[in-house]
């Protein structure tokens, strides 16, 4: 398999970071230098341009250099996202509970969709996936609800039916799994307060092939969504 070709200075600047990072996150140039593996002259270079940055941040009585305060920046927006991450599934760890089917969180990378959480139900027997599984776009409820609620996505589906999810609040993937029979699944968009798309909230499991309970379900997940405090 051929590797993509990236941009080799950015790599360097990161390593530059995680070498500050790992001195204690205020270090000298040389101990830098020693622990990227650089050249004093090469290492220079990406210190003026972190510190221009604002990645890192040069003390001038010392000369030493710490994280500047873009990245800490940077770092307390990941810490968010990582908090709403549990939030979220920790709400849907309750609807798993409540209605013992497997609950799960799917959200947008680029072109794929993963399923980033997932939260198997207490039955004996039930579908398994693992955490960060690509999910096929046009063959899963989660692909359905992103293409009525992501503007962003050329969809697959026809317009009736994108209308039908979007009127409703949810997808539903009737047909079974390939080689689980009976497993269908239910998703449904989570919105920030200020109407950011965050994932889908999905339920799946051995679902009835039953109207009244995919209805159920589906309001009870989009019921549970709507108590998330994003």
């Amino acid at each position: 398999m051929s590797e993509v070709q990236g941009v080799n200075s950015v790599e360097i600047a990161v390593s530059v970071l995680e070498s500050v990072t790992a001195l204690g996150g205020n270090a000298r140039a040389s101990d830098i230098a020693k622990h990227s593996g650089l050249s004093k002259s090469r290492l220079h270079k990406y210190l003026v341009s972190l510190c221009r940055s604002q990645m890192l941040y040069q003390e001038q009585e010392t000369s030493r250099y710490s994280l500047g305060s873009k990245l800490l920046a940077l770092a307390a927006a990941a810490g968010k996202q990582q908090t709403l991450a549990t939030i979220i599934n920790n709400a849907l760890c309750e609807l798993r509970d409540e209605l013992n089917y497997s609950t799960g969180w799917a959200v947008r990378q680029g072109g794929n969709i993963l399923l980033t959480r997932y939260n198997r139900s207490h039955k004996n027997i039930d579908i398994d996936y693992l955490e960060n599984t690509l999910i096929p776009m046009n063959a899963s409820a989660a692909g359905y609800a992103y293409q009525a609620f992501d503007s962003s996505i050329t969809p697959l589906l026809e317009a009736k039916e994108l209308e039908k999810i979007r009127l409703q609040g949810y997808a539903v993937r009737y047909n079974v799994t390939e080689g689980i029979p009976g497993a269908r699944a239910i998703a449904c968009p989570i919105f920030s307060q200020d109407n950011v798309l965050l994932g889908m909230a999905i339920t799946m499991g051995f679902i009835p092939d039953d109207p009244a309970e995919i209805v159920r379900l589906a309001g009870r997940l989009m019921a549970k969504v709507k108590t998330i405090p994003l």
